[in-house]
């Protein structure tokens, strides 16, 4: 019961007190007048400060006979601190022994806002972030007590306004709250830091601090309502005692930094210690430090204001989880500040020597401008080489060339597996994120399938992708309430998303990480759009293939095609890379022969190094040129062949007899480098297997159709026994190959009567479909 009314029951304590201290404000004018007591009773006026009423209605050695119409010694400041404040009305026996009865009324409520107008809107502001931490972080067991940080910094800082106004109570009240601010701030970072297994400071450090305030309010209270003069050596406790808590968080804020300056933790301290750097350093820089000689640079109220850093940062922790990426704005800060000091300088001394020597003429502007504009023209240059090396990312390589090396890595993704695994990679190389998860989001769905969650919080990120439906799209980041998630890919209500989890070091996404996630899932759109046609295209060849019982011939000429485009890619991997080296390791041996003095037998044995190593080269030149017929397009088929029968004669022991008529360009492309591929087969199988001795073919064409007829006197086959599986190239192959263009493939044998093959590739295909436009 308690608990669920602690947070009522703190919010009303604080606007009770704001009340009390500005009801003692508003109600009390301020006197600011100081008094010593004479031996007659009455009260002598010794100082009148500026700005109170005692300014515009008394002058000094004025004596007071009674305040409130009592002995004024029965006044509590008066004899206790030798100030009148709090007081309604005053009897007064002037220099000219005139008596003189003031009433004193409240002072107007402008004169009271004005005194305390930016403590109590602080004040304000801190119980407006007590509820919003009420609002969107109370299942924090955190946040109660940064609430209480706030309400308490808050009461402390419009009491500090208040104290002169010497209410034992209200002192003895503000005193407590000053002091327990920096103690509340040790809770607060003992229960955040809970989270990840740290705390700022022990047990008995608390004990201790709350001893130290037990002590001062003690003391406090013995000085105020027993004897003003007992304990007077107590005094600087108050100060020192709240700044002990203050230094020894601070150290301890230092050595958790140093600790995890090269952990998850370090931005987590880092931006700690800079939030108490901002929030106390302008007072204490700017302001408390040059008024001692007389100058402060900024005012008091300007220098308190910095203390709303310290609300501010902590509630954004909180209710984010995240904190900013301070190492990505501090490495900003530094850049822009080391570009702008230099001209900063040269500016400010040319406009001095520009003002003190010709004044501020028309001429002398001009002049200002032209030197300033230069000077900005050059920094552009600078800041430009700077932007390049700031560019670089570790080990010299700059994000540019990473995302070359993921693109590469992609280029030769097959499956969704491979660009999953390719994504993660880089994602995880880049940036420190402790799990990612693919998974496939439809609105329909409850809970997101994501291990590393809860269920109270898959359901949030459910529902809040419900909500930012219609912005997830392909290649866009969309930021969570836990991690984040990019869109790889949609159809209709379906999208791919990649689930990223906070950052390791419990920061933001900064801008350049974003930027990079975002460049990463556009490239993966891409790819995954591609890998979703390629599967459409399967589909869709499987459906063909169940409809008509057999591989279509487009799909035929489709896989042919592509294997032709792997074998030149082989022969030129070949020729550029294995040949080449090959080459130059033939060329360094014939050099080292003639060069070098050898005896008999070593320069044998190198000689037949240099023929096995001419035989490699040859063999490896040979095996290009099957990979890739040399100038098969530009010479024709008719001369190509005759190459090929040629070469196949030097090697085999049979005579091929070849006939051609008629056959000038009516084959496109395809169907000669098919001819050509099927003839290459049927020369192997008659070197190889069919031990023949003559070879002959003859091919013809006419209007219609392309023929073409193979035999040899080898030692044939039973058709029975021929298995229709022969290897890539077998008689299988050149079965597809024919029938990819819609013709005709019969070949007859019979043992010791050799093999007989007749194609027909009709001219005018009945169906002028063809690979490229199935896949477009």
């Amino acid at each position: 019961m308690l608990t669920r009314w602690k947070w009522p029951i703190a919010v009303f304590l604080y606007i009770v007190v704001i009340f009390q201290y500005f009801h003692v404000v508003a109600f009390n004018p301020n006197i600011f007048v100081e008094a010593m007591p004479e031996s007659d009773g009455s009260y002598r006026v010794t100082l009148i400060e500026q700005g109170g009423w005692g300014q515009r209605h008394l002058e000094v050695d004025d004596r007071i006979v009674a305040v409130n119409g009592e002995d004024p010694a029965k006044n509590y400041t008066l004899r206790h601190y030798g100030e009148l404040e709090r007081a309604r009305s005053l009897d007064i026996l002037n220099a000219q022994d005139e008596s003189i009865h003031y009433e004193l009324e409240p002072p107007p409520l402008s004169e009271t806002l004005r005194f305390i107008g930016v403590p109590l809107t602080a004040s304000l502001l801190f119980l407006i972030f007590a509820a919003a931490l009420w609002r969107f972080g109370r299942l924090d067991p955190s946040a109660f007590v940064l609430a209480l940080f706030f309400l308490f910094t808050g009461a402390a800082y419009i009491g500090g306004y208040t104290i002169h106004k010497i209410d034992p109570f209200g002192t003895l009240l503000f005193r407590f709250l000053f002091l327990m601010v920096p103690v509340i701030f040790v809770h607060f970072m003992n229960l955040y830091l809970k989270k990840f297994n740290e705390r700022l400071l022990s047990s008995k450090w608390l004990v201790f601090f709350y001893s130290c305030i037990s002590f001062v309010l003690v003391t406090s209270y013995i000085r105020l309502f027993v004897a003003r003069e007992a304990l007077s050596w107590t005094s600087p406790l108050f100060t020192l005692f709240f700044a002990i808590p203050n230094v020894i968080a601070i150290i301890q804020l230092i050595r958790k930094y140093r600790k995890h300056r090269k952990g998850d933790l370090n931005s987590l301290f880092k931006l700690t210690l800079i939030t108490h750097i901002l929030a106390f350093s302008p007072f204490i820089v700017l302001y408390s430090l040059p008024l001692l000689i007389g100058s402060p640079i900024i005012s008091v109220g300007t220098a308190t204001a910095f203390l709303l850093v310290l609300p501010l940062a902590y509630m954004y922790m909180l209710m984010t989880r995240r904190i900013f990426d301070v190492n990505f704005v501090l490495n900003r800060f530094f850049y822009h500040a080391s570009v702008a000091v230099l001209p900063s300088a040269i500016m400010a001394l040319l406009g001095m020597w520009i003002v003190r020597s010709e004044g501020p003429s028309g001429i002398g502007i001009t002049r200002m401008f032209l030197i300033f504009y230069l000077v900005l023209v050059i920094l552009l240059f600078v800041k430009e080489a700077l932007d390049r090396k700031l560019r670089q990312g570790k080990g010299g390589t700059s994000l540019d060339g990473n995302f070359e090396r993921f693109s590469h890595n992609i280029a030769r993704v097959m499956k969704r597996a491979d660009l999953e695994r390719a994504l993660e990679q880089e994602i995880k190389e880049s940036i420190r994120i402790p799990a990612l998860q693919f998974f496939d989001w439809d609105t329909s769905v409850n809970e997101v399938p994501v291990e590393k969650m809860a269920a109270a919080e898959r359901r949030e990120i459910a529902e809040a992708l419900r909500r930012k439906n219609e912005q997830l799209v392909p290649g866009s980041l969309t930021m969570l309430s836990r991690g984040a998630c990019l869109v790889i890919g949609r159809r209709g209500d379906q999208a791919y998303l990649l689930w990223l989890d906070d950052k390791a070091d419990h920061t933001r996404y900064n801008p350049d990480e974003r930027n990079r996630l975002v460049t990463l899932a556009n490239y993966s759109a891409i790819v995954f759009e591609n890998l979703y046609l390629v599967e459409g295209l399967i589909d869709s060849l499987e459906a063909e293939m169940e409809k008509h019982g057999e591989t279509p011939g487009w799909v035929l000429r489709l896989i042919f095609n592509l294997s032709e485009n792997e074998r030149r890619r082989l022969a030129s991997d070949l020729h550029d890379s294995a040949l080449q080296d090959q080459i130059i390791w033939l060329r360094r041996l014939e050099t080292a022969i003639v060069d070098y003095e050898m005896n008999g037998l070593l320069k044998a044995e190198l000689d037949r190094i240099k023929e096995g190593l001419l035989d490699v080269i040859h063999q490896i030149r040979e095996t290009c040129n099957e990979l890739r017929p040399p100038l098969l397009m530009e010479m024709g088929l008719e001369q190509s062949l005759e190459q090929l029968f040629a070469e196949a004669q030097m090697r085999a022991d049979y005579i091929v007899d070849f006939q051609a008529n008629n056959i000038g360009g009516v084959l496109d492309d395809e169907q000669t480098l098919a001819i050509y591929r099927i003839t290459q087969e049927l020369l192997r199988n008659a070197d190889k297997h069919a031990d023949a001795s003559n070879v002959e073919i003859s091919m013809f064409a006419d209007e219609e159709a392309f023929y073409y007829r193979y035999r040899d006197d080898g030692v044939g086959m039973n058709e029975a026994d021929a298995a229709d599986s022969f290897s890539h190239m077998g008689l299988a192959g050149m079965k597809e190959r024919v029938r990819s263009f819609e013709g005709t493939f019969e070949w007859h044998s019979r043992p010791g009567a050799g093999m007989e093959t007749e194609i027909m590739i009709p001219l005018k295909p009945s169906s002028d479909f063809s690979y490229k436009e199935a896949v477009q």
